[in-house]
């Protein structure tokens, strides 16, 4: 995929069949990619979904909680 989020498009698509309820997904992530990284989660079915920046005041982590 040329926007480089293939992976996490998979992995966010996919992964609420292993997760319990409750349970978490997080992505280590390349700076500029937070805020469509969070829509993606969002979009398959994720709660809570943030973005958390590194030391520096870069977006480094999105994290979302699966209950469906």
């Amino acid at each position: 995929s040329k926007d480089g989020l293939l992976f996490y498009r998979k992995l966010a698509e996919e992964s609420g069949r292993y997760l319990v309820p409750g349970g978490s997904l997080l992505f280590e992530i390349g700076y500029d990619q937070g805020e469509a990284v969070k829509e993606l989660m969002e979009k398959h079915g994720f709660s809570e979904v943030r973005v958390t920046k590194d030391f520096a005041g870069l977006d480094r982590v999105v994290s979302g909680l699966w209950y469906e």
